[in-house]
């Protein structure tokens, strides 16, 4: 059977039909929709090669820190996220101590926040010692990382890090101590007589230590031997503190004529302790090194107080007629045998 030929109006429905379809489809798919499909599968798609949305910049107040045996110091500072391109969802911060010296302790606060793009975060850090065998003068670095990435993840959380490097270092702390072996002594006039005394050092820089008589021993005689003495500071492992010693000789009185003497006498000797290590303070936003005396910082005084007592006769010329009559008993025994 023969088959009948299609018309042209035939094969032009043909086609129209299908596009009519498309086109209908179509507009079921609204453009908004399209879009936030797209912005999904942008934020949630994981790619080793993410794009850099943005920075991390941090700004401290200072590059240089001085640290207190016994105090804390702060160092601020100024955290800020900046987008590449446009900026309106906020990061998540954190802020991490890669390193820092064995002797000293570091920590941010706050350590991690939401930051909002283009706005200012202080964050501080609290540095103190915590070993106290350390000598002054010595310096570390301590690194920060401070990283983020947007709140929202995906691809766009990739924030470039801010990296910072401080430089820290150790102030003096100057104490001594002043150790009497026996603080109290008996004498009989016109004798020496040696106090031994101990002095410590308990800073951590070396010192130089100067002695004199704050109070004298009124008609006693004195000499201080050594008057200065130069003390290192405890090293790490050491079990004890390092001290130097120091005789304070007195000479007891007497009179010119035969006497009864039994009197106490007081003195006192004070220690005056100098480090030598520099003293840096921070003044109009840099870091000063201070050339006056501070207490417990580069200088530390201490007295001790000791008393002697003179008891007994004075005969003058006594030790001559001793030999004499020393000798005089060798003669006589001398004698006997040769009769």
């Amino acid at each position: 059977m023969r088959k009948r030929r299609k018309s042209r109006s035939e094969e032009k429905n043909k086609y129209i039909i299908p596009n009519i379809r498309l086109s209908g489809g179509l507009k079921m798919i609204k453009k908004p929709v399209i879009l936030a499909l797209v912005g999904v599968v942008l934020l949630l798609c994981q790619s080793s090669h993410a794009l850099s949305w943005g920075k991390i910049d941090a700004t401290p107040d200072t590059s240089i820190a001085y640290v207190e045996r016994y105090g804390l110091q702060e160092v601020r500072l100024t955290v800020e996220y900046q987008p590449y391109y446009f900026g309106y969802l906020p990061a998540y911060v954190e802020v991490s101590v890669e390193g820092s010296p064995s002797w000293l302790t570091v920590i941010a606060s706050p350590r991690t926040f939401v930051l909002q793009p283009k706005t200012p975060k202080t964050v501080t850090l609290i540095m103190q010692v915590k070993e106290h065998d350390i000598q002054a003068g010595q310096s570390g670095t301590v690194d920060i990382a401070i990283r983020g990435r947007l709140v929202t993840g995906g691809v766009l959380r990739t924030i470039d890090d801010a990296k910072l490097s401080l430089i820290v270092g150790y102030n003096p702390f100057t104490e001594i101590a002043i150790s009497a072996i026996q603080p109290i002594e008996r004498t009989s006039p016109d004798r020496e007589l040696p106090f031994i005394i101990n002095i410590y050092n308990y800073g951590n820089s070396r010192i130089i230590v100067d002695l004199t008589a704050e109070e004298k021993p009124g008609d006693w005689k004195y000499v201080i031997s050594p008057s200065t003495v130069v003390i290192e500071p405890k090293q790490p492992g050491d079990d004890t503190f390092p001290y130097a010693t120091v005789t304070i000789t007195l000479t007891s009185p007497h009179g010119t004529a035969i006497s009864y003497h039994n009197d106490w006498e007081d003195f006192a000797i004070k220690a005056k302790a100098r480090a030598e290590a520099p003293y840096y303070e921070y003044q109009g936003g840099k870091w000063v090194r201070r050339t006056d005396e501070i207490d417990l910082i580069t200088k530390y005084e201490t007295t001790a107080y000791f008393l002697a007592k003179n008891k007994g006769f004075y005969v003058p010329g006594f030790d001559v007629l001793i030999m004499m009559a020393g000798i005089a008993i060798a003669g006589l025994l001398i004698a006997r045998k040769k009769k």
